[in-house]
């Protein structure tokens, strides 16, 4: 994981997430699942940036019950890191 050193929390990123859903689902539906998320948003991979990866584990969350559970719990961290990281801005 980056680190963000003002922040002092994880950056999110595309590995963090997909190891996460495979930890729900496996390694091979996790990747192949994240492929298409990103493929039916008109991304590329890597997703890179917080905004891109909120928008893809909100895609994620749809599909099912626990992929909605990984894709939740991406969203979360990536809601709160924007957060910390908007305090340093002001």
């Amino acid at each position: 994981m980056a680190r963000h050193d003002d922040i002092g929390h994880d950056v999110p990123t595309e590995q963090d997430a997909v190891e996460a859903l495979a930890d729900l689902i496996g390694a091979e539906m996790a990747e192949g699942l994240w492929g298409l998320a990103v493929q039916a948003l008109g991304m590329q991979r890597p997703v890179s940036s917080p905004t891109d990866l909120r928008r893809v584990a909100e895609h994620v969350m749809e599909v099912g019950e626990l992929s909605r559970v990984a894709g939740r719990s991406l969203k979360v961290r990536i809601i709160t890191y924007e957060a910390l990281a908007r305090t340093l801005q002001t």
